[in-house]
Order: C-alpha cells, then sequence, then structure tokens
C-alpha cells in the first residue's frame, strides 16, 4: 500500500515523520477537498461500486489542487499497485456543462505536418501561425477498475457530461506499438509537416488514420509547445463528436498519433461537391458541433480552429472535429485567458485579429461562421485579400442570401456578433443559450447526444478500407513508409539521424508514448485536440 491512505474521517490521511497518520487538512489547509465517506456493505456491490466511484472523482479533485498534486507522497499514491484514476474521471467532466468555462496556442494542423520534401497545394482554407516538446507515446488498455466504472461513465454521458469509454479494441490489455504493428493502406491526407495515412493494425485487422509529425521541422517553426498541447488534450477528451486517439509513439525522427478513422471524410470536401447544405443538413451539423463545443468548455478547453476542413464525417454520417493543435487548455471565462494570433483567417473572431485577448466566445463566432459556409457556400466577408478580409471580419457588414429562414438569419447575426459580450454563447449558459435559438427548435438535444437521431445524409461506403470519400488528391499518391526507409537510402537516413540526435538528447518528446499512465505522468488540465490537417498555411 501506498504511504498516502484515506482514513475513516473522510478527510484523507498522511503519515507524518514518525509514519503516524495526519489529515490532510492539516498539511494542505482547509482548502483540501473532503474525501467522501460512505459505511461499506459487503453484502450489496453496489455499495461498494458507489465508494469506488466517488473514491475515484476525490482523487481526481485532490489532482487539482496545486500543493496536493505536487506532493510526492500523493504521486506515489496515485502510481503505484492498483491506485490508477480511472481515464473517465482524467478531466473536469464531472461538473454541469452549463457551468464551466475556459488561454491559447496557436498553429494550425498546416504547420503540424512534415510534407516529406515535396510542396503543398493550395487547398481549402489557410493557416495562421504564430510561434510559441512533449509527452507523448500512448496505449489505450483497460484494467478491472476501468471496466467497473463504464456504467458510471455512461450515465453521466447522458448529462453530456463525461466522454464515452475508451476506445474497445487496446482496452484488453496494456500495449505499445510501433510503426511495425501497422500496415500503411493509403494516403488520406497531406500538410506542411507530412501526411495521414489510413492504416491497419496487423494483430486486429482494425483501420486507423495515422497521422505522422517530423520532429526536424516541429521545432523549426517553433510548434512544440502545440503539438503538446494536442498529444495531451486528445490523452484525456472522449465524445462521440470528437475523433479519438488510440495510440501515439515516437521514433528517433517522428512522432504517430494513431487515430479514429472517419470514412465519411472531410465535410469541407462535401460541401465543395454540393456548394451548400440544405437547411435541415447544416443544422444537423451545428448541433451536433455545438455539443462537441460545449463539451470541450466544460473541460476549460478552447477549440479555436472550427473550420470544415477540422469537421469529419464518420460512416454513418456523424460529425467528428479533429485537430488540437490550436487548442489551449485552463480558459474559464469568455473573454480572456488567451492572446495568441492564431487560427484560419477566414474564422477568426474580430477579438483575435484586435489582440485584445480572447476567450470561450471565439468558438461560438467561428461556429457562426462555419453555418454561414455551410448554408450559403462561402464563409461570411469573404475576400481573397487578407488584409481586406479582416478588415471586413472588423467592420463591414453581414449580409444574408434571401433564402435564408428568419431563424437562420437570426442565429447567424447572434453568433457573428463582434462584440463578445453579446455574442451568443457567452455568459454562464454557454451553449445552453444556442441550444434554446428557435433554429434548433426542432432538435431533440438529448437524442442527438446519444445518437439517436439519424444524420440527414450518410456516405456511401463499401467497407473498412473505402476511401472513397476523401479527395483524390491525396488517395492517388503513393504510400511511402512514414520513416522513408527505401525513400532516402541507408547513408542519407543515417546522416539525418546523426544530425538531430539532440533531439532525443534534449528530452523534448519525452512521454509521449500514450500508455494509461499517462493521464498521471502528464497531469490534468487546469480548471481555475484527428486524421485531418489544413494543407497550406502562411
Amino acid at each position: 500500500m501506498a504511504a498516502l491512505s484515506v482514513g475513516v474521517t473522510g478527510c484523507g490521511l498522511a503519515p507524518d515523520a514518525h509514519g503516524q497518520a495526519v489529515p490532510l487538512s492539516t498539511i494542505f489547509g482547509s482548502t483540501v477537498p473532503l474525501c467522501p465517506w460512505s459505511m461499506l456493505d459487503a453484502r450489496f456491490p453496489d455499495s461498494i461500486e458507489k465508494t469506488r466511484v466517488d473514491l475515484s472523482v476525490w482523487l481526481m479533485q485532490l489532482q487539482q489542487h496545486p500543493p496536493v498534486a505536487q506532493c510526492h507522497l500523493f504521486l506515489e499514491f496515485i502510481s503505484v499497485d492498483a491506485n490508477i484514476v480511472p481515464p473517465g474521471l482524467q478531466h473536469n467532466g464531472v461538473a454541469p456543462a452549463a457551468h464551466a468555462r475556459h488561454n491559447i496556442g496557436e498553429l494550425d494542423m498546416n504547420d503540424m505536418f512534415d510534407s516529406a520534401d515535396d510542396d503543398v497545394h493550395a487547398h481549402g482554407h489557410e493557416g495562421l501561425r504564430d510561434d510559441e516538446m512533449f509527452g507523448f507515446d500512448f496505449n489505450i488498455d483497460q484494467d478491472d477498475h476501468q471496466q467497473a466504472m463504464l456504467q458510471h461513465q455512461q450515465q453521466q454521458q447522458q448529462q453530456h457530461l463525461a466522454p464515452p469509454p475508451a476506445p474497445q479494441e487496446s482496452m484488453r490489455k496494456k500495449e505499445k506499438v510501433s510503426l511495425d504493428d501497422f500496415i500503411m493502406i493509403k494516403v488520406i491526407g497531406k500538410g506542411s509537416f507530412g501526411k495521414v495515412l489510413l492504416v491497419k493494425k496487423k494483430d486486429s485487422g482494425l483501420v486507423y488514420a495515422m497521422k505522422v509529425l517530423r520532429k526536424e521541422n516541429i521545432i523549426k517553426r517553433n510548434q512544440v509547445e502545440h503539438t503538446r498541447t494536442e498529444r495531451h488534450v486528445l490523452g484525456y477528451v472522449r465524445h462521440p463528436f470528437i475523433v479519438g486517439l488510440n495510440y501515439a509513439f515516437q521514433t528517433d525522427e517522428k512522432l504517430y498519433f494513431v487515430l479514429d478513422y472517419c470514412a465519411g471524410g472531410e465535410l469541407f470536401f462535401h460541401l465543395g461537391k454540393v456548394q451548400r447544405f440544405p437547411e435541415h443538413r447544416a443544422r444537423f451539423y451545428a448541433a451536433e458541433i455545438t455539443l462537441a463545443i460545449e463539451y470541450v468548455h466544460n473541460l476549460d478547453i478552447i477549440y479555436r480552429d472550427l473550420k470544415p476542413e477540422n469537421v469529419l464525417l464518420d460512416a454513418n454520417g456523424h460529425i467528428r472535429l479533429t485537430d488540437f493543435g490550436l487548442s489551449k487548455e485552463g480558459i474559464q471565462d469568455d473573454f480572456s485567458g488567451a492572446n495568441s494570433f492564431c487560427g484560419t483567417p477566414e474564422y477568426l473572431a474580430p477579438e483575435i485579429l484586435n489582440r485584445s485577448g480572447h476567450g470561450r466566445a471565439v468558438d461560438w463566432w467561428s461556429l457562426g461562421a462555419l453555418l454561414y459556409e455551410m448554408l450559403t457556400g462561402l464563409p461570411p466577408f469573404y475576400c481573397r485579400d487578407r488584409d481586406k478580409l479582416f478588415e471586413k471580419i472588423r467592420k463591414g457588414d453581414l449580409t444574408f442570401p434571401k433564402y435564408l429562414s428568419p431563424q437562420a438569419k437570426d442565429i447567424l447575426a447572434r453568433l457573428l456578433e463582434r462584440d463578445p459580450t453579446r455574442r451568443l454563447g457567452t455568459g454562464p449558459d454557454d451553449a445552453s443559450e444556442i441550444k434554446n435559438h428557435p433554429f434548433f427548435a426542432e432538435i431533440n438535444w438529448d437524442a442527438l447526444a446519444e445518437g439517436h437521431v439519424p444524420p440527414p445524409w450518410r456516405p456511401t461506403v463499401s467497407g473498412a478500407l473505402d476511401t472513397s470519400q476523401f479527395d483524390r488528391e491525396f488517395t492517388d499518391m503513393p504510400v511511402v513508409s512514414p520513416d522513408n526507409h527505401s525513400a532516402r537510402g541507408g547513408i542519407a537516413m543515417a546522416a539525418r539521424r546523426n544530425n538531430f540526435s539532440h533531439l532525443n538528447n534534449a528530452d523534448l518528446f519525452k512521454g509521449f508514448t500514450y500508455t494509461e499512465e499517462s493521464y498521471l505522468q502528464d497531469g490534468l488540465p487546469s480548471r481555475g485536440g484527428g486524421a485531418h490537417y489544413h494543407k497550406t498555411n502562411l
């Protein structure tokens, strides 16, 4: 048993210099969270399970308390033997979403990928980058304690508060993976830092999207912190409308995210084929996006990069947000906490352009911009000249096509309100204001969150390896090993590795591997992001 123990007084105990138990409040002050206590009765398994859940929540609360979180006794307690906090409680998803709040980094996924040695064709929206590595490796697994938490997590999901259970395949056992565990099948995305590949895991046959980052480029372009942020955020977010991280690992030169494969492709691709969506289809996508944004706001995260390229569709037609490279943790305020100039030009909120500080409200502006584009075919204030675009975002008139319904015009006008203090979705109710708008009157939010509302359009997917819903610009590219073992030759590769051997020595990527222990080693988000990336960047 670890040195820290739970006492019957319900306050938690720690040993003094003589090994005697001392209340935690004596050491850390009266603000330390009290441990819940209920009498156990072995005749009633539910009583034991409730106590187990309550204690897990308490441990999560303790880790939010800085003096405790930095105490070696606490760190020892949560990291030895069976003392592992279930992944579902490794975040702040236990507080009602309506009462949550939310800093900032910069970069979009254009800047997150290494493009081997070839140029990137302009495709999609350009991304802005503002200069600013890692605890990275990750493998999902499941032990008995996590299994016991699944029912509790499902109950929380009904309130949009907790993530769904972790991805299933690797929950059976703890395992670490490497590049040798996967078969490369198709290229499904490409950006300035590399490619995204459809891959199959050799032992299970399951397919994933593998995103590859070259360490050299990340360091040269000052994107270490952003990559760290994405890895950390993806390590604990669990939501049906957010792409999940299954594994993360690294080689001497590269980092690998192994993500859920979304066979429906990018919203950007489908919008480009039809020019604009009918109102009922745009409403459905906007509603699912709203639930995803509400969830990350509840974790004190701002997303900051909502656009069609970062919205994927799964095989059934439900949306999945991807690319959390621009997300910022620890933001509880609607209007402040973040200061970086970052994002994608067409979707930047005025407060970002004005460098006046920003918070959660920027995500609701971006929702308005995306909804406008889905309904009309172009982002609001669209202009090819960037300076003119920024001027129009700051001061231009917002116009609407005549075919839009009054409800659509009203929600767009209120989301695209330049004053963030008056924007729809700001204030203590956060997403509830948006969900209660007449535009969403026909949405059953509980049924939507549970996946019971059928999507208005379902992609035609013939099987697990079908990539027909992705741009052929990508899928026609040759598949080459992400480490270029055969492309450069042994001498060139050896020289390259020698040149950048300092990357590992500097421990920039220490901890990148994703294992269950990563939840504790990486730390939790302070309370008071798939298989896609942008194609071009500044």
